[in-house]
């Protein structure tokens, strides 16, 4: 079933830049040493949550910005359509629902996240909605590449950038928790 790619691509923009204002607010004003405290029920810390998604952003990153750079894919018009394929489908369903999942071994953040993780974070995810808003001429469903995680599957332009705003979103809420949790 397929989405007119011009709505799918507008309600990215909103939903990335709402993730974004929504982390920024949430993190204004927490210290370097609360970032970096794992809850008492276990999981990752905030600044762990951050190095994750800077992390799995990257491996997608590197590969769009040329892809979108060079407008592969040709035109679309005012009416195409996106339909997501059936693996971006499932990664992007997947993301969207609040059970835990593990996260791909490649994706699993280090002993010590970066430091200035948050503003890092920050700057990869307006990049993805400047990427977002630079492809809106391309037709989502012809630009096709390899998954970051595993290369066998293949996926269209449009999956991966939903993946990209879906993942922010899924972590967004992970961070409240975590803040919430570390605050007591």
């Amino acid at each position: 079933m397929g989405i007119p790619q011009r709505r799918h691509r507008e309600k990215l923009l909103q939903d990335n830049e709402a993730v974004i204002a929504r982390v920024r607010a949430r993190l204004s004003g927490v210290s370097p040493d609360r970032l970096a405290r794992r809850p008492a029920s276990g999981g990752w810390s905030v600044a762990e949550v951050l190095e994750h998604l800077i992390v799995s952003a990257d491996s997608y990153l590197t590969t769009l910005r040329p892809l979108i750079r060079e407008q592969r894919g040709g035109p679309v018009d005012g009416d195409a359509v996106w339909t997501p394929t059936i693996m971006g489908g499932l990664l992007a369903s997947s993301l969207r629902n609040p059970r835990k999942l593990p996260a791909p071994r490649s994706y699993k953040p280090g002993p010590t996240p970066r430091p200035g993780a948050p503003d890092e974070f920050l700057r990869r995810q307006e990049e993805v909605g400047r990427l977002i808003a630079d492809a809106g001429t391309m037709n989502w469903r012809r630009v096709k590449l390899r998954s970051p995680v595993a290369p066998i599957l293949r996926m269209n332009l449009g999956d991966a950038l939903t993946v990209l705003v879906v993942h922010a979103e899924r972590h967004a809420g992970q961070i409240e928790r975590v803040l919430s949790e570390v605050e007591s």
